[in-house]
């Protein structure tokens, strides 16, 4: 009968503390009090697991000094553990009577004889899911089997334990709750079931203008824009009832009037009855995103600096010419312009003034055309225009005469009287080519030789430019015997993490040692082994190369990395490009998420049925994919939509003068945001000072790689330079 009071004074003092509200730190090593007092020559403790190394660390044990602690912290789970680890390990109550010869204490008898402990009587703990979290024990300097008493002491402070556990839980969830309700970015409003509104945080009074006095009471009613219909909130409202939840796009109007679109989730709240009480809502404005999306669409179909047309849009209109021109017997002129000597007066005015110079002269020529007629800038001071509904050749002509003279006549700027000249190369549909490639091709191939024959003049595309071939034919030639003698080599620039500043990358670039001209970059021979097709056995080489030497880093000791390849178009186009990427996987045992494929912006105007089953096969694979020189001409979100892209690569064009050129700040701050609205990763390469690194930074870029941190290394240096960073 005294033992039973003495249980029940042990559950009557911790409830009382519990709910006085003491700490819980408190009230458990207040249990492992009573519990000593109750059971002489003994010492209690609490152990819970750590769910990162799965070992047992002491929580409470208030008779043990700190260094007693210590010994005991980190105790793994296995049989022979002892008492606490044995109830981890076999998920039940352990009583070792006998600590100096039970196997169950085998491993650890040594802290058995350090503090005097002969028996250890162990209990789990069990969270609020009915789990095993910990263990409460007694632990006693003699000899001894527990009795009645012991047992059901030990139920009930274990018991007690995670009363006490559970209830600091409840109260810690809450108190977070609290904060991400108050300090949350997004707006969020909590409603009863009959949908008036109870509370509101600080965020959805800044964005929405109602404050909690306003919205208490009311209905979400008061944030109706008039712009959706009735069958618009009975299907939300169908959701929520279905599923539990609904998030989608909505637009609402503020308290001052202003009509904007957010993007709102709506999730039920249900009692253990399964009722709903609540529901919660959340808001995040869209306003800005939109703005950014609408600003990223028009620069991926227009230059940034003219407003002109970029090359996807311009490309767009001649192939939607060529058909018309083919019906109605005309002729299109396809022109590359470029201005002569524009780096000198670049130099003199300055870059700002160069800038404003150019948008100039794009007004003059956008003049001289007509209606039907296109312009593009197609980088720095090359243009392409398109002379659309050409009766001949002498219409033409007149035309370039046209050019040649506006661009030639003086104007008024900075104070002075500026003038300059123009190059203008010709091709004409038919005569010289039926595709945009062809045309655009030959019209700069005339444009050079309008430069060699002393500038300010036009020259029409001739046969004659294609015999200088004999080039092409060598290095052609010498492709094959680079591939039948291994003259090839691949070289590879570090990506590193913005985030925690290791290398997490590196880039497998091709090298060339020609046997007569001495190394060669890839920008001397990729394009001819493009038009050769030669470019498919190159790039199954390099695939499997970079796949092999990555491998064989990470058996040399060196941290995983992901290996990025480019490929071509071509490689695409022959079907069977996911066969060789999975062959080479296999040959060299690399894990497919640690190959990431490059892929050009001009790839994703291909055959786009073709490409996706590929790409979709290489995803399922786990390969990584990524958009290399990203806004250089072909950027789309409408691409970034169908294809299954993990990161964009940001063309070093628009890093070179982040710093400088606000246009170039803005499109990468805008390429980054859009990116990460999308979930996709962001690299910007050719990083080659600390302020580009800091700008990338402040910008949110994920990943770079220049000459910051490395120039391209060969395999070996390559190695070094990552042992120098470990």
């Amino acid at each position: 009968m005294a033992e039973q009071t003495q249980l029940l004074n042990l559950q009557r003092v911790i409830l009382e503390s519990v709910a006085r509200g003491v700490d819980h730190i408190e009230a458990i090593n207040q249990i492992c009090m009573l519990a000593e007092s109750l059971v002489a020559n003994a010492v209690s403790s609490v152990m819970l697991m750590n769910n990162n190394d799965q070992c047992l660390y002491v929580y409470a044990a208030p008779s043990l000094n700190a260094s007693e602690i210590e010994k005991l912290n980190g105790l793994r789970p296995s049989p022979g553990g002892g008492s606490c680890g044995n109830v981890i390990y076999q998920q039940s109550v352990q009583y070792v009577s006998d600590t100096f010869k039970d196997d169950r204490w085998q491993d650890i008898r040594h802290l058995a004889h350090d503090f005097g402990i002969k028996s250890c009587w162990s209990i789990p703990i069990f969270s609020g899911e009915s789990k095993i979290i910990g263990t409460f024990a007694l632990s006693s300097f003699e000899h001894r089997e527990p009795s009645q008493f012991h047992r059901m002491l030990l139920d009930i402070g274990a018991a007690l334990i995670s009363i006490v556990l559970n209830r600091n839980q409840s109260q810690e969830s809450l108190r977070q709750f609290e904060k991400v309700f108050e300090g949350s970015e997004q707006g969020i409003m909590i409603t009863d079931a009959s949908h008036i509104i109870l509370s509101v945080n600080p965020a959805f009074t800044k964005m929405q203008g109602y404050t909690a006095e306003d919205a208490k009471g009311k209905t979400p009613q008061i944030l109706s824009s008039g712009l959706h219909d009735a069958h618009f909130y009975r299907t939300m409202w169908e959701s929520v009832v279905n599923f539990g939840q609904w998030r989608g796009e909505i637009w609402n109007r503020r308290k001052n009037g202003e009509v904007f679109p957010e993007w709102l989730s709506i999730s039920e709240v249900k009692n253990t009855a399964g009722v709903v009480t609540h529901y919660v809502s959340t808001f995040s404005d869209l306003s800005d995103l939109k703005s950014a999306q609408k600003e990223i669409q028009y620069l991926s179909s227009h230059d940034a600096l003219t407003g002109l047309p970029n090359i996807t849009l311009f490309r767009d209109r001649l192939e939607n010419a060529i058909p018309i021109a083919m019906a109605s017997n005309c002729k299109l002129g396809l022109l590359a312009l470029n201005l002569d000597n524009f780096k000198f007066l670049n130099d003199s005015l300055g870059y700002a003034s160069g800038d404003k110079l150019l948008s100039l002269f794009a007004e003059r020529l956008k003049d001289c055309l007509g209606d039907t007629d296109s312009i593009c800038r197609h980088g720095g001071d090359e243009f392409i225009i398109l002379l659309n509904k050409m009766q001949d050749d002498d219409s033409i002509s007149n035309m370039v005469d046209i050019l040649l003279n506006e661009i030639s006549s003086p104007f008024a700027f900075a104070g002075s009287n500026i003038s300059t000249s123009c190059s203008i190369g010709v091709a004409v549909y038919p005569t010289d080519g039926s595709d945009f490639e062809k045309l655009f091709g030959r019209a700069r191939k005339a444009m050079l030789q309008a430069k060699e024959s002393g500038r300010n003049t036009a020259r029409f595309f001739t046969e004659k430019l294609n015999n200088d071939s004999l080039y092409y034919l060598n290095i052609a030639y010498g492709l094959r015997e680079a591939l039948a003698q291994q003259q090839f080599e691949l070289h590879y620039q570090p990506q590193i993490s913005l985030r925690t500043g290791q290398v997490i990358g590196a880039e497998a670039l091709i090298r060339w040692h020609h046997p007569q001209n001495g190394m060669q970059s890839p920008a001397q021979f990729i394009t001819i082994a493009e038009q050769t097709g030669l470019i498919v056995e190159i790039g199954q080489w390099v695939i499997e190369e970079a796949c092999r030497q990555a491998r064989e880093w990470q058996k040399a000791g060196l941290p995983p990395l992901s290996i990025a390849v480019n490929v071509s178009a071509v490689q695409f186009r022959r079907g069977n490009l996911d066969k060789l990427v999975m062959k080479a996987l296999e040959k060299t045992g690399l894990e497919p998420h640690r190959l990431e494929l490059e892929l050009t912006e001009s790839l994703l105007l291909e055959d786009i049925d073709h490409l996706i089953a590929q790409l979709d096969t290489l995803k399922k694979l786990g390969v990584q994919l990524a958009i290399d020189d990203f806004g250089t001409g072909y950027s789309s979100l409408a691409y970034l939509k169908k294809f299954n892209i993990d990161r964009l690569k940001i063309d070093q064009s628009f890093v070179r003068d982040i710093n400088n050129d606000p246009n170039d700040a803005a499109i990468v701050r805008a390429i980054v945001q859009m990116a990460h609205t999308l979930n996709l990763a962001v690299i910007a390469e050719g990083v080659e000072d600390e302020a580009m690194l800091k700008h990338l930074r402040e910008t949110g870029c994920d990943e770079v790689q220049g000459y910051l941190f490395s120039k391209p290394l060969s395999a070996t240096a390559f190695a070094t330079f990552m042992q120098s960073r470990l």
